[in-house]
């Protein structure tokens, strides 16, 4: 049978999907994983895995990072203080916002997926059936919808579906892997 949780020197996978915390480790260089998720990032770039993020995965990433740039730059205010009292305050953040974005559309093995209003309700019912929030059941949809059954994610709310693989580097998750068969 196959591993259901891999490390991130385990096997790449011919295809994987990026859960926006994968793209926030390596991106962020202050987000606590960050070398591993750089390191696998190399790995991914020297094999001949073909890698997805969606369109819902970019908006989440988007968020993350201005939040935690915003509120790195502004310790004594929350992103909500800074943003509300001067919305203009995004601004500085956005061409690295579009420098990642660019990277990501033009790497010849990443493809960006949308995420079609027909999986709505392939979302709720992985809501209902595997008690994902609503952001993890949309990427849970993204995946089934185009028979991708791997992922690489920092999230362990992806341990309660059986039938994907799990790529990641934090150790909470890989102890899950080694205390439970696998599928």
């Amino acid at each position: 049978m196959a591993k259901r949780i891999c490390d991130f020197e385990g096997f790449l996978p011919a295809a994987l999907y990026w859960d926006a915390s994968f793209i926030v480790n390596f991106a962020h260089e202050a987000a606590v994983y960050h070398r591993q998720a750089a390191d696998f990032l190399m790995r991914l770039e020297e094999s001949h895995t073909v890698s997805y993020v969606s369109t819902l995965t970019l908006d989440e990433v988007y968020f993350v990072l201005l939040q935690a740039n915003i509120e790195r730059d502004h310790a004594s205010r929350s992103f909500w203080q800074v943003y509300n009292s001067n919305p203009a305050a995004i601004e500085p953040y956005i061409a690295a916002l579009e420098g990642l974005t660019e990277e990501l559309y033009t790497h010849p093995r990443v493809h960006i997926l949308a995420a079609h209003a027909a999986l709505s309700f392939d979302a709720l019912s992985a809501m209902r059936q595997h008690h994902l929030l609503p952001r993890d059941a949309y990427h849970l949809a993204i995946m089934r919808h185009h028979n991708i059954l791997n992922l690489v994610t920092l999230d362990a709310d992806f341990l309660r579906v059986p039938d994907i693989v799990i790529h990641t580097c934090v150790p909470a998750i890989l102890a899950q892997g080694k205390s439970s068969p696998s599928p």
